[in-house]
């Protein structure tokens, strides 16, 4: 006789809410749920929607946009620093006919 063993996989869903999405008028709706209200997402505020390359959807209160703006700059700086040092050293007058 086999006995069959059990695994217990255990799902994060903490902060996960299933919510449908409506139509109205001419646009798409998607209620939030009340918990997710002192996260910045209470009634009359306003939110960035970011569309993801994987099809998902960012949704970012927006006041904290210039946070988000300022995180990316960061990135692209620290990426970038070469070609930005370049720019930044680039002598115009140098180039152009006189």
């Amino acid at each position: 006789m086999r006995r069959c063993r059990q695994t217990r996989i255990y799902v994060y869903t903490h902060g996960m809410k299933i919510v449908k999405v409506r139509r109205v008028g001419n646009s798409n709706v998607l209620s939030i749920p009340r918990e997710f209200e002192s996260s910045g997402y209470a009634p009359g505020s306003t939110v960035l929607v970011e569309g993801m390359a994987d099809g998902e959807l960012r949704l970012l209160p927006t006041a904290r946009v210039r946070e988000r703006i300022q995180d990316v700059a960061v990135r692209l700086v620290s990426e970038r620093a070469e070609a930005l040092e370049i720019l930044a050293n680039h002598d115009q007058d140098a180039d152009s006919p006189t």
